[in-house]
């Protein structure tokens, strides 16, 4: 079975959930004699690609940095060495890392995966119909989703019959590669963790003034901020209206290995977002037995069951008072490690590529 991916996440993200997992089931057929694959990325950023993939697989140049002013350029290399190196190789099967309407595909079957429809739900709130995706998905053969309900969103959104789509979930066994607690705090106050981006979907506002309505967890907890680009002038001021000392507020950003040491060292981790595909962070703070507390929306409910604690993510006293009643509790902290760990298992990237290989084989003869 001769496949190919494309370049197009590991062009885009240095770091990120979606490169995340194309590393990860590409780490697993690495052990299969039987699958053939070139990663197809003529200049790429991502630094899985670059550090846990085999270099013979990899086609393509490891830019440590983006050339300013020349990313347009870049563009046109990738997507003219992609066609080039596509005819050359015969691939049986492409794989699409992210939603690329620039691959010929001709008689080759094509896979896209879909990660979540943020897009689309956040236009559609607005009073508008946007559907970037549709392209993409009119070319593909077949469509994975990373959960039941991306694959619920993607019939609304799309219209796609349901015979054309399959659900893989992701995994979390990546996230226990660092065995050791983090540093880099004051031992003698503990943090609440919060991960990634803070987009408007992801809540984060919510969650400041959750925290600001507390004065015992103020008092007795700083908050760690990991990744997600330094706090804006914006997030700033909302901090001091909000009446929170700047001092408990700590952003640090880093590797994946800084981020696992984060979720052993800390009281918990706080999931705040209104919307996921998936929400790879919850599984991952689960297989470091990091209790979470996150919103209840479907996604969650779907991935995490009974191993977290939930709050409703519009009741500013609903956040508070679950907080408090988790992070005061050692019962409750110690039961939802024990939860969370074992709900972690679930989750492998074995599977998950061993799964999407099954896809594969229906697409291929060789």
């Amino acid at each position: 079975m001769r496949i190919i991916y494309d370049y197009k996440i590991f062009w885009l993200q240095k770091y990120g959930g979606i490169s995340r997992y194309f590393v990860n089931i590409i780490k697993n057929f690495q052990k299969n004699k039987n699958i053939d694959f070139k990663i197809v990325a003529p200049f790429y950023q991502n630094s899985y690609l670059n550090h846990e993939i085999e270099e013979k697989k990899i086609f393509g140049f490891y830019m440590k940095i983006k050339i300013p002013k020349t990313l347009f350029l870049f563009k046109q290399f990738n997507k003219f060495f992609f066609k080039y190196l596509v005819h050359n190789f015969k691939p049986n099967l492409i794989h699409s890392t992210y939603y690329n309407e620039n691959i010929n595909k001709k008689n080759i079957p094509l896979i896209v995966t879909v990660y979540d429809l943020i897009h689309e739900k956040l236009a559609k709130e607005k009073g508008h119909e946007i559907f970037p995706k549709y392209n993409s998905l009119m070319m593909a053969d077949h469509v994975i989703c990373i959960s039941k309900k991306t694959k619920e969103d993607l019939i609304k959104f799309y219209n796609i019959s349901e015979n054309k789509i399959s659900v893989i979930y992701l995994g979390s066994d990546h996230a226990l590669t660092s065995p050791n607690k983090y540093e880099g705090l004051n031992k003698d106050k503990p943090y609440i963790l919060y991960v990634g981006s803070r987009e408007k979907y992801k809540n984060f506002q919510f969650f400041l003034k959750g925290y600001s309505l507390s004065e015992r967890l103020k008092r007795d907890f700083n908050l760690v901020l990991f990744g997600g680009g330094k706090l804006s002038n914006k997030e700033r001021k909302i901090i001091s209206d909000l009446k929170i000392d700047h001092k408990n507020i700590i952003h640090i950003g880093g590797d994946d290995k800084k981020l696992y040491q984060l979720y052993k060292s800390s009281i918990m981790f706080i999931f705040p977002s209104i919307y996921e595909g998936f929400g790879l962070p919850l599984v991952e703070a689960m297989a470091n037995g990091c209790p979470v507390i996150c919103s209840k929306n479907k996604v969650f409910e779907e991935i995490a069951g009974d191993a977290v604690e939930y709050f409703d993510p519009t009741n500013l006293e609903s956040f508070k008072e679950k907080v408090e009643d988790v992070i005061y509790s050692n019962s409750r902290i110690k039961e939802l490690k024990l939860l969370g760990k074992s709900k972690s298992e679930n989750y492998s990237w074995e599977k998950c590529a061993n799964e999407t290989l099954k896809i594969y084989s229906k697409f291929t003869r060789n």
